[in-house]
Order: structure tokens, then sequence, then C-alpha cells
């Protein structure tokens, strides 16, 4: 968005944005950008909280008042979605996915996305559900049905069949891990047996407890280890939330 910003502006049309990761706004220098210190996905902060994201929307707005620039400004709270969690990671609920090795021939590889295969299935049912109930979803390029071999393929260093609309495995990656992540949270709103009430109970739940965590982790680790530049920055900054990198 900041190349594009450039441009229209040669144009006469003044152009502000939201910024998720810093360091790539101060290296770009868009005309005006405000940095919000939300999770990948997120540029409004929590979901659900139109006072809260209006704020958001006003300050990114209020840049264009700025004649000159580049501007880059910060917003100056952290919102409602990165407060202290107060229950531990050990006491959220985990998917009921078996992690048993019945094939001892198969890698450690092939056996988490085995368990990755067997997570999804369950997933699926319930988002589902949710798609029904709202009659929409928010997954945009990889239903759950499509997500798995996108991964498959990458971990496994099996050729990726993308569309025409996607131009490069780290592009298919970064969408594929976007779109997981909406599903896994569109499922979770409708389980009877799932309680997280925010953003930060969600990531801590999918980052720690799901077969889905450990397979964009196993990508990231993947991605940061390739020679092309694309794929090693999305290990190093697009895959797992700076405040979920450890193991």
């Amino acid at each position: 968005m900041g190349a594009l910003g450039h441009y229209l502006e040669t144009e006469g049309i003044s152009t502000t944005q939201i910024s998720l990761i810093k360091e790539h706004t101060e290296t770009i220098q868009p005309p005006r950008a405000l940095w919000v210190p939300f999770a990948l996905g997120r540029p409004l902060g929590r979901p659900s909280d139109p006072a809260f994201q209006t704020r958001v929307l006003l300050a990114a707005l209020v840049l264009l008042e700025a004649k000159t620039g580049p501007v880059l400004a910060d917003f100056p709270d952290d919102g409602p979605d990165v407060s202290e969690p107060t229950e531990d990671i050990a006491d959220l609920p985990a998917c009921p996915i078996s992690f048993a090795r019945p094939d001892g021939q198969k890698t450690e590889t092939e056996q988490l996305l085995e368990a990755f295969r067997q997570e999804l299935a369950d997933c699926r049912s319930w988002y589902d559900m949710a798609a029904a109930q709202r009659d929409f979803s928010s997954v945009a390029y990889f239903p759950p049905q499509d997500v798995f071999q996108v991964f498959h393929d990458f971990l496994l260093d099996k050729p990726m069949t993308l569309d025409d609309n996607i131009a490069s495995p780290a592009l298919a990656l970064r969408l594929a891990a976007q779109d997981l992540k909406t599903a896994y949270f569109e499922s979770v709103m409708v389980r009877p047996d799932m309680t997280l009430p925010d953003d930060t109970a969600f990531n801590r739940w999918f980052w720690h407890k799901t077969a889905a965590g450990e397979v964009l982790r196993a990508v990231r680790d993947k991605c940061r280890a390739a020679d092309d530049a694309a794929l090693k920055m999305n290990g190093d900054l697009l895959l797992v939330p700076m405040d979920q990198t450890g193991s």
C-alpha cells in the first residue's frame, strides 16, 4: 500500500494507511501512515468493538491534514485486545486430537501433518456451521479443505499448485496462514465447549494448543532457512506474531 500511496499522490490524491509492521513502513516511507500495535490481521484492533475501531480509523484519517510527508504516527494505546491474560496456558482447552504415532516410518513432519489433517477435519464441521449461521465467512482464498495441501506441499518439498491470482509460494503461504486462523476463529465462535472471550485468549489457544499452530511454526522455520527473500520475510515477520515466536 505504501508504494501505491506514492503513485496516487502524484495524481493529486491524498492517501493514508494503517501499518502493522513499523519497520516496513519506515523503509517504504508512505506519505502518511498510522502504526498500530495489534496482531497481524487485526488492523483495527479487537473485533466487535466499533467504538474502539472508529478511534483507529479517525486516527488514520486525521493524518490527511498533513500537507507534506512522509508522516508516521503511533496509535496512542494498545487497545482492549492485548490486555494481560488472566488464565494460564495450561487451562485453555485443547483440540481433541490424538498425536499417536501409528506408523513408525513417518517423519516428525509427516506425523505433525497427519495430526493437522485430523484437526482440520474436526474444525471443518464447526467452520461450516458458523458459515451457515452467519451466511458468510471471512476466509478469502483457502478454505479448510484446501489450506492443508498448501502447507503439506511446502513442508514436504512438493510442487505447489497455485491459482493465477497468487503470484508466488510466499504469498500463498501468507494467505493460507491468514485463512487458517480465520477458519479456526470462526469455528471456535460456535463451539459450546470453547470459551475464548477475546483475541488474546484465542491467540494463546491457537499458538499453544493446536496442531495448526505447530504447523505454522514449522512453516516459519522452513521459510527462515530458504534462499528466497520473500520466503525469508514470511519466516521473520509475517507468519507467527512477534509475541508468539517461541516454540
